[in-house]
């Protein structure tokens, strides 16, 4: 078998993550929107760097995802191991691929030393305490982070664990050029509200918003809005718990449409079929709280109903890309009963990604959306017009104002005189001065990625 032929963005990110490491940048963070197809790109350096005599080594945190890596590994016919529970080491490979808790409890069978190069597939976990344990012990070999969303709702940033990132083209870009599926996302008015939700470890508590979307409105306004805006569709449903998941479900079957709920405790013949279910049509909506985030790819859903709220950014765009996988004539529905969408940002705006953590006023400034008030259709905040029924907004809808936390904030014109202060320093002491105003940590890192992001050639960057 033979390489897959990469579309110009993967080419030209393989091009960028081998400047990198070229630069003698040991760790390299490379990010591209759900379904870019980064899987792609991984795979095609893995074959590479064994081919020159590299051991590699693909590292990944959930069974579906070794699969997925798997199965894209065996499509370009690169022999492989696997790491994992119950499978037999075979290190005679030059490839593995890797179950991350399973390598972290086998590192004793393993020398320091003996891969390199590691691949670690969903780099926004490399802060865990797992991914640290196979990282730290395996200190000598290159590695290649990839993500959608290089971020955490903690705030620490990626640069712990890499020196350098290359970024691909936006969702923005990949959906105009038909990469990804065009959307619509929806934010129908609701009688559930965030405020006065408790926090655990970063989020909200998803107990306590099961119980009160389950008890509330919104139960009922998931099945009008899947029948107005789904109707014989498939779409994944993402909730609070295995309970509030089971509970959509049978409200769905109740009323004649075929639903199921996956989870975590049923064995990976019943998962697959479930997804092999909801592909073919049989299912039309499966219902999850966290099994089907990342990993999956069923280009033949065609929406997605959030029932999850969320602080989240990575969690908020891995939700919406599991229906942005491309199918001619597909247009793909957001239904967002929870708020998610207001409070972080539609999926279609510009992100400056960066390897820094973020204090936590940043984490909590709000994004600027636009709620179109006829057909509740949300757009980026620079849309003059709602794609979906064709209402203007008018100059005032245009200012934004946003309730966050019981207060009204203007987040156009601030984030408007950012990029004008921004834009305004030329060199890297301006920039640097522009960044402690900010109360960066690291306002000298930041700068430089600026001035680097600025002289980088293209809409890609390689960012050190």
């Amino acid at each position: 078998m033979t390489a897959p032929t990469l579309r110009p963005y993967q080419q030209q990110a393989v091009s960028d993550i081998r400047a990198a490491f070229s630069q003698r940048h040991r760790s390299v963070l490379f990010v591209l929107p759900t379904g870019g197809g980064k899987t792609t790109i991984f795979t095609y350096i893995t074959e590479s760097a064994a081919a020159k005599g590299n051991r590699v080594c693909v590292l990944v945190h959930r069974q579906e995802l070794l699969r997925q890596a798997s199965a894209a590994l065996t499509a370009m016919g690169v022999s492989h191991g696997l790491i994992a529970a119950n499978h037999a080491m075979d290190l005679s490979r030059m490839v593995q691929v890797a179950s991350v808790q399973t390598l972290a409890r086998r590192l004793q069978h393993i020398p320091r030393g003996f891969f390199d190069l590691l691949v670690v597939d969903e780099a926004h976990h490399s802060n865990a305490g797992t991914w640290t344990t196979v990282l730290e012990h395996c200190a000598t070999a290159r590695v290649l982070g990839v993500t959608a969303t290089p971020c955490r709702s903690d705030g620490r940033g990626l640069g712990e664990w890499y020196q350098a990132m290359v970024q691909g083209p936006s969702a923005a870009e990949l959906t105009a050029a038909g990469f990804l599926a065009s959307a619509r996302v929806l934010a129908p008015p609701i009688g559930f509200s965030t405020q006065g939700l408790r926090k655990r470890l970063g989020d909200y508590d998803l107990r306590q918003a099961g119980e009160q979307l389950q008890a509330g409105q919104v139960m009922g306004d998931c099945l009008t809005h899947y029948r107005r805006h789904l109707d014989d569709k498939t779409a994944i449903a993402f909730c609070c718990s295995i309970a509030h998941a089971e509970a959509v479900a049978r409200l769905f079957n109740d009323a004649g449409v075929a639903a199921a709920s996956i989870d975590g405790s049923m064995d990976s013949s019943s998962r697959e079929q479930l997804l092999a279910d909801l592909g073919a049509g049989r299912l039309k909506v499966l219902t999850s709280c966290a099994l089907i985030g990342e990993g999956v790819d069923v280009p033949s859903v065609a929406g997605c109903i959030l029932l999850r709220p969320t602080q989240s950014v990575s969690l908020h765009l891995q939700m919406i890309g599991r229906c942005l996988r491309p199918q001619d004539g597909k247009t793909a529905v957001v239904l967002d009963h929870v708020g998610n969408t207001l409070r972080l940002g539609h999926h279609l705006e510009d992100r400056d990604w960066t390897l820094e953590g973020l204090r936590k006023q940043q984490r909590d400034a709000a994004p600027s959306v636009k709620v179109c008030p006829k057909c509740f259709a949300t757009s980026p905040s620079a849309a003059h017009l709602c794609r979906d029924c064709g209402h203007v907004f008018t100059p005032q809808e245009q200012r934004e104002l946003k309730q966050v936390d019981g207060e009204l904030q203007e987040l156009r014109h601030q984030q408007r005189a950012r990029r004008r202060e921004q834009g305004s320093a030329m060199t890297l002491e301006q920039l640097v001065d522009v960044g402690k105003r900010r109360g960066m940590k690291n306002p000298r890192g930041w700068a430089r990625h600026v001035l680097a992001a600025r002289q980088a050639k293209g809409q890609w960057r390689v960012v050190a």
